[in-house]
């Protein structure tokens, strides 16, 4: 998993957990309340859930979201993070359910339950370059994006290295980062970029040179179990 995260099974503090994705495993039922109490205890209002797009589309991934997200409801400020590593499995079962369509799901049935996602850059993407700003719509994560824009949805870009400078400059171009709010950096296993500050130095000037108000967020740090 490309993106930072914290386990359910440590006890993330009040602080890390607003940073943080927590990611919940099929069937750990009880592991879920356990962490909701700690996370109430903690007067704790904002918490960014992992959505496993693979773990989604096995046998039982809709029964458990649909228990999650309603074990979740109204107790926090939901910020969904989809980790958009599906669809490159042999499987034509669990080829049936692609990054949009997935994200489509969770917002037509979810979409009072959160307001801000996050959609991670699939590092397989790298090697698929688009050629054209006009063919921006032909790339899972931005028909995803749109759609949860046009659902009035907050949107961050996650998982963006430096190998996705020239993929962003193209969204630029195309005018599509009108409607993301954030973009978040991620540094491990980089291979393309060796200065995480000068990339979002330099994707931030871009920016402000394109009149765009999209902030650039860096790489998030790893969260400790022992400060947990």
């Amino acid at each position: 998993m490309r993106t930072k995260s914290i386990s359910i099974f440590n006890s993330p503090s009040q602080n890390s957990i607003q940073d943080e994705i927590i990611w919940f495993p099929i069937g750990v039922w009880r592991e879920v309340k356990r962490i909701v109490s700690t996370l109430q205890r903690n007067h704790t209002r904002s918490v960014r859930v992992g959505i496993n797009c693979s773990e989604f589309t096995s046998r039982h991934g809709e029964i458990w979201y649909e228990w999650l997200m309603a074990a979740l409801e109204k107790k926090f400020d939901l910020e969904l993070c989809f980790d958009n590593e599906c669809g490159r499995s042999s499987n034509k079962a669990e080829q049936r359910n692609s990054f949009s369509k997935i994200v489509t799901y969770f917002i037509n049935t979810y979409r009072d339950q959160f307001n801000s996602i996050e959609l991670c850059r699939n590092p397989h993407d790298k090697y698929i370059p688009l050629t054209s700003s006009k063919d921006i719509h032909s790339d899972e994560l931005v028909n995803a994006a749109t759609l949860a824009a046009n659902k009035g949805k907050s949107i961050t870009l996650g998982g963006i290295q430096g190998g996705d400078f020239e993929w962003l400059m193209l969204l630029i171009q195309s005018g599509f980062l009108k409607n993301v709010d954030f973009i978040r950096l991620d540094s491990d296993g980089d291979h393309w970029s060796t200065s995480t500050s000068f990339l979002a130095e330099t994707i931030s000037n871009v920016l402000h040179e394109n009149g765009l108000s999209t902030r650039v967020l860096p790489t998030l740090p790893d969260a400790s179990s022992e400060s947990a």
